[in-house]
């Protein structure tokens, strides 16, 4: 590799300089980041999560909007809750779905990033 040094010494130095500026983030972090990202891999439930995103909604509302079957989009989040990106209360007979901060500003951050590219 042509930016790596060859000299042993010299390697040895670059080595712990980089490991030393590197972020530790321990393995349970890696899986669960990893797992939370999986969750945006389908297209409806990154639908969802731009509902969401707009306000809290029953899944009555988010079947209306979307146009699919209640128990596809059931089982779409209750994935979602699972790792985490939507929590669920119960609102009189309903049970409604907010998302996450942290999903929220993921995709937050990701719209903006992408307005950003068009921009320049």
């Amino acid at each position: 590799m042509k930016c790596c040094p060859k000299d042993d010494k010299i390697k040895k130095d670059w080595i712990e300089k980089l490991e030393s500026e590197s972020i530790n983030v321990s393995d349970d972090t890696v899986i669960e980041i990893s797992n939370f990202c999986k969750v945006f891999n389908s297209p409806l439930r990154l639908k969802i999560a731009f509902l969401l995103n707009s306000g809290d909604l029953c899944v009555c509302e988010i079947v209306s909007i979307l146009k699919e079957k209640q128990n596809l989009i059931s089982h779409n989040l209750s994935i979602m809750k699972k790792y985490r990106v939507v929590s669920s209360y119960n609102q009189s007979k309903y049970k409604y779905y907010r998302i996450e901060r942290v999903a929220s500003s993921f995709l937050g951050n990701y719209i903006k990033l992408q307005t950003d590219k068009i921009i320049l």
